[in-house]
C-alpha cells in the first residue's frame, strides 16, 4: 500500500496540506477490512501475509513482488488459489502467475484446488521443479503441507479470492484453526 500513500500524500501536498498534518494523518491510517497484506510474524520467525480477502491478476501479481521483496535472506512461499471471474482469460491469467513466481525465484509455490491449476501448470513450464511448485485440492491439503515443510524465518504469502477460503490456511499457518 505505500504506493497508494504515497499517491495520497502527493496529492495532500499538492492541495496545501502542511506536510506534518500529511504525516500524522498517514501514520494514523488502519486497515479497513480484515486479510488485506495482513501481516503477522509468529514467535519462530515465520511471517504471514495473509491477503486472503479477493484476488485478481494485477493484485495477486503485487503480492508476489512484495513477497520477493521481503525473502531475498529468507525462504519465500506463496500458497495461491483460484482468482474468480475471469471468464475466458482464466487459464491465462492463472498460467502467467505461475510463471512469475517462477520468474520471481518464489521458493515454494502451493497451487489451493483444481480452479487454479493452471498456476501450477505454468510454473512448470517456465522451469519450476522438483516440489518447487506443488498443486494440492483443497486448503486442508495445504495447511498440512505447511505444516510439515514451514521452517523458522520462512515468509508465506496467502492469496486467493474468498471464493476459496485461503483464509482458513492463514489461520492455521497463525495457530486460529489449527496448528501448521
Amino acid at each position: 500500500h505505500v504506493s497508494n500513500a504515497l499517491a495520497a500524500a502527493a496529492v495532500a501536498l499538492e492541495l496545501g496540506s502542511p506536510l506534518p498534518e500529511v504525516a500524522r494523518r498517514l501514520g494514523g491510517a488502519t486497515r479497513r477490512s480484515a486479510r488485506r497484506m495482513e501481516v503477522t510474524t509468529r514467535a519462530d520467525g515465520v511471517t504471514v501475509l495473509n491477503d486472503s480477502y479477493n484476488a485478481n491478476p494485477e493484485s495477486v501479481r503485487a503480492a508476489l513482488k512484495t513477497l520477493a521483496s521481503m525473502t531475498s535472506e529468507r525462504r519465500s512461499w506463496a500458497v495461491l488459489g483460484v482468482m474468480g471471474e475471469l471468464g475466458a482469460d482464466s487459464v491465462s491469467a492463472h498460467d502467467e502467475i505461475g510463471r512469475l513466481a517462477v520468474r520471481l525465484n518464489i521458493n515454494r509455490l502451493v497451487v489451493v484446488g483444481e480452479q487454479a491449476a493452471a498456476m501450477h501448470h505454468g510454473a512448470s513450464h517456465e522451469g519450476s521443479w522438483g516440489e518447487e511448485s506443488v498443486l494440492v485440492p483443497d486448503t486442508e491439503a495445504a495447511a498440512a503441507l505447511l505444516r510439515e515443510q514451514v521452517r523458522p524465518d520462512d515468509v508465506v504469502l496467502v492469496k486467493a479470492s474468498k471464493v476459496a477460503e485461503l483464509w482458513r490456511v492463514a489461520d492455521a499457518l497463525l495457530g486460529e484453526g489449527g496448528s501448521a
